[in-house]
């Protein structure tokens, strides 16, 4: 077994980040194009999932964990998820008046369900999947630097799950069913879901540093 396997699938990942990145950037809903590059960003984000769960399941079957790795693989899941969710609420994502892609019916749906986005994903949604990461970043940097482990939990991953279903689900939707109620709510549900989960996922955090800390008379 190549000793470098597990790093080379997350380089690849990178590299998947950028291909995708620069698809979103691209996507005007009124073009052609618009279509086709969603349903590319959708092909390439599982792709990406996939080969997380690859790296992982390698480097921990075959003891191939390294430095580069246990640092390179987090950060490019964070990256890829919250720079996913800036893009989903960037210019090219927002509604215009009636006539457009699917607004029909999305256009009279209240403005705080949807902010006038047809990704559903709104300014102060990026602002707390950013603030979560940047908080549980910080929290296990200072736990860790205090000689406590703090380890990965099984919500941190149902989060991770959630943010990718959504952002799965809102570039399905537009590109294939934009004009359908059902994949429209579908797709608000999905988003906000996840955000929701982002935020409480963030608060047993804080609750759990704390308890931990406490424990070990570090509070």
């Amino acid at each position: 077994m190549n000793r470098r396997l597990p790093n080379q699938i997350t380089f690849a990942r990178i590299i998947l980040s950028g291909v995708f990145f620069f698809l979103l950037g691209l996507y005007e809903p009124d073009a052609a194009s618009g279509r086709w590059l969603l349903n590319a960003a959708f092909v390439v984000y599982i792709i990406a999932g996939l080969t997380d769960v690859l790296d992982g399941w390698i480097a921990r079957k075959y003891d191939l964990s390294t430095a580069f790795g246990r640092i390179a693989d987090p950060v490019t899941d964070k990256v890829l998820v919250v720079g996913t969710f800036a893009m989903l609420a960037g210019a090219n994502f927002a509604m215009h008046p009636p006539g457009l892609l699917g607004v029909g019916f999305e256009w009279d749906l209240p403005a705080w369900l949807t902010g006038k986005m047809f990704s559903a994903v709104q300014a102060w949604m990026v602002i707390v999947v950013l603030a979560r990461e940047f908080l549980v970043t910080a929290i296990r940097g200072y736990s860790e630097s205090r000689g406590l482990v703090f380890r990965a939990t099984a919500y941190g991953k149902v989060k991770m799950l959630l943010q990718s279903v959504a952002i799965c689900t809102v570039l399905y939707q537009l590109a294939n069913v934009p004009d359908a109620p059902w994949a429209v709510i579908t797709k608000i549900a999905t988003v906000w879901i996840a955000v929701i989960a982002t935020a409480v996922t963030g608060l047993a955090y804080i609750g759990r540093t704390m308890r931990l800390l406490s424990a070990n008379g570090q509070g």
